[in-house]
C-alpha cells in the first residue's frame, strides 16, 4: 500500500512535466511563427525524421500566405500516447488570419528521448481535415 501512494504522488509530478515541456515547444513554435522565423523553426524545432526541410519550407510559405496570425486558442487538453518508448502529444488550437476568420490546427509532438520536437502540423478551415489528418497519431 505505501508503494501505491508513492507511484500515485509520483504519475502526477511526471505528468505536470511531460506537460510543461509540450507546451514550451508548442509556445517556442507560435511565437516563432507569429514571426515568420521559418528557418529557426525548421533547424531547432522540427523532427528530422519525419520531415524535409523543403517540405517545412513549402508548408510554411502556404501559412505566410495567409496573412498574420492572431486570437490563437487552445482548444484541447494535451493528448499523449506511448508506444515503444516514443511519446506523442497532440494539441489543438483555433486561430484568425487576414485570409480566414477561424483556422483549426493541429501540432502533433514526438519525444524519441531527447526531448519534444515538432512531427506534423496541420492547420485548415475545415476542422474535420486536421482531425483525420491527425488520427494515427
Amino acid at each position: 500500500m505505501k508503494s501505491l501512494r508513492i507511484l500515485l504522488l509520483i504519475f502526477p509530478f511526471i505528468v505536470s512535466c511531460s506537460n510543461d515541456a509540450a507546451k514550451k515547444v508548442a509556445d517556442e513554435f507560435h511565437t516563432r511563427l507569429e514571426n515568420e522565423d521559418y528557418t529557426y523553426i525548421i533547424e531547432n524545432i522540427t523532427d528530422k525524421e519525419s520531415s524535409s526541410d523543403e517540405e517545412w519550407s513549402n508548408f510554411f510559405e502556404v501559412v505566410r500566405s495567409w496573412g498574420k496570425q492572431s486570437n490563437r486558442i487552445n482548444t484541447s487538453n494535451y493528448n499523449f500516447n506511448t508506444r515503444n518508448g516514443i511519446t506523442t502529444v497532440k494539441l489543438s488550437y483555433t486561430f484568425s488570419t487576414e485570409s480566414y476568420d477561424l483556422m483549426h490546427e493541429r501540432l502533433i509532438l514526438i519525444d524519441r528521448g531527447e526531448g519534444y520536437k515538432l512531427l506534423t502540423v496541420i492547420m485548415d478551415i475545415d476542422e474535420s481535415v486536421v482531425i483525420e489528418g491527425t488520427k494515427d497519431f
